[in-house]
């Protein structure tokens, strides 16, 4: 049985490598139209019948290759990995910042990366934004409201009221506390504290780590889905001893902090 298995996962791997190395041959393929010279009716029909290709295979090998031809670094990676390690990023990824993207290609999952993308285009690519919020209050709450505000603007003041809410005390116990653990979800009702989710929390985070500080510091603690959470263990968001409407995303993590140790362990026994 474990001699077919390790069979199995050698002409798999090997299956892999050799599909990669097709994909990789299409864009010329195509331009040369040797396709339609060796009696086939399309590019998708010569994929599929010599390689075993589907559509989508084809069309995303294109895209992505002819995308990374001019960037050598993610073309390598398109070649040790396959096409899709980097088609999270082609889109954004410029001869400039093509080193960037093939390292963080090379150390994070496709998963992971996708997540990254979406917040470097929103932090990175967008610029500061506003948003507007219309309500509905009753004049005498309006008016409260207005007074605790004094001569703040309201972005200060509602930053302040989030951050004045009532905690219970930290805990230094082998597992969070269940009121702890209740604080920190009902701060967001279930939702990602992560700035701009709005998928479900499924994980508690401590922003100190708590293999550095394993006191369990509601104020520290942040709800978050598993997207985010993967992402604040790679060390890519800044301001984590704030509380999350500061946070920001970073371009690289910072290898003199403390945390970045922690979470390279994390990264190394986190289960695929």
């Amino acid at each position: 049985m474990t001699k077919l298995h390790e069979e199995f996962v050698k002409y798999g791997a090997n299956a892999k490598r050799w599909l990669r190395q097709c994909a990789l041959l299409l864009p010329e393929i195509a331009r040369q139209e040797i396709w339609r010279k060796k009696g086939f009716g399309s590019i998708y029909e010569y994929a599929a019948k010599l390689a075993g290709m589907s559509k989508s295979q084809v069309d995303t090998a294109l895209w992505v290759v002819r995308a990374v031809e001019d960037k050598p670094e993610l073309k390598k990676v398109v070649e040790e990995k396959g096409i899709n390690c980097v088609k999270p990023i082609v889109a954004i990824a410029t001869k400039e910042t093509a080193s960037f993207w093939a390292e963080k290609a090379t150390e994070m999952s496709q998963h992971d990366l996708e997540i990254y993308a979406k917040e470097y285009k929103s932090d990175f690519l967008r610029g500061e934004k506003t948003e507007q919020i219309e309500m509905s209050l009753d004049p005498a709450v309006a008016d409260q409201l207005r007074k605790m505000k004094g001569n703040r603007d309201w972005n200060t003041f509602m930053k302040e009221l989030m951050d004045g809410q009532p905690k219970p005390e930290p805990a230094q116990t082998k597992q969070v506390p269940t009121r702890i653990k209740n604080t920190v979800r009902a701060r967001t009702n279930g939702i990602c504290s992560y700035p701009n989710c709005h998928k479900p929390a499924e994980e508690l985070h401590h922003a100190n780590r708590q293999a550095l500080n394993p006191t369990h510091n509601p104020n520290h603690i942040h709800a978050l889905c598993k997207s985010h959470h993967h992402l604040a263990h790679h060390s890519l968001i800044a301001n984590e001893e704030r509380q999350p409407h500061e946070w920001r995303l970073l371009a690289y993590p910072d290898k003199t902090n403390p945390k970045y140790q922690v979470d390279r362990l994390v990264q190394k026994y986190r289960s695929p």
